[in-house]
């Protein structure tokens, strides 16, 4: 597994949601949408693809947020590291061993 991230953009022109399943579960059904005036049915042969295909609207915004909670996350993470930057600058914890360790992680999981 790698640190990059999937584009997102590249699915906003979807069709909308919500997609469903037939009742056998073995096709997925996707609303028309902009691009396909008319609804598709997706032949998966298996009630598990169907249910994994027809969450994929779910799951996109899912990791939509997930995104924007990780930057969220390291933006706070950068202030912390550069505010221990500053006060360690000053002199005011210099062997604070803990105060380095903080900064170090924050350094790390910034990167």
């Amino acid at each position: 597994m790698n640190n990059e991230r999937i584009d997102v953009t590249q699915y906003e022109n979807r069709s909308p949601a919500p997609w469903t399943m037939t009742e056998d579960m073995q096709e997925v059904v996707i609303p028309a949408s902009h691009e396909s005036t008319k609804e598709m049915r997706l032949y998966t042969g298996s009630g598990t693809n169907s249910r994994l295909i027809a969450k994929a609207p779910d799951l996109l915004a899912e990791l939509k947020k997930c995104y924007a909670r990780e930057d969220e996350l390291l933006d706070a993470l950068r202030i912390i590291r550069d505010d221990l930057d500053e006060e360690i600058a000053k002199a005011h914890f210099p062997n604070d061993k803990v105060a380095w360790q903080i900064r170090n992680f924050a350094n790390d999981a910034t990167q």
